[in-house]
């Protein structure tokens, strides 16, 4: 596997990561009413959705300027 391949690899593997998180999300957001435990943990996944939202942009990044090169 060269380079490339594996690096969309983990972005594919970030991006499923970033999109199970968006939908636990999403599922409490349903909820007509939530435990302090649930908007805890909103906030928490939230952070975490972030986080591989940003995973995402760095690698695509690099991607772009090892492709420049």
């Amino acid at each position: 596997m060269d380079e490339a391949e594996n690096a969309q690899e983990i972005y594919n593997q970030y991006r499923g990561q970033h999109a199970t998180l968006d939908r636990r999300i999403q599922m409490l957001l349903k909820k007509s009413y939530l435990t302090e435990a649930e908007e805890r943990e909103i906030k928490i996944l939230k952070k975490k959705k972030l986080y591989f939202k940003d995973l995402m942009e760095s690698l695509a990044d690099s991607i772009q300027r090892k492709e420049k090169h």
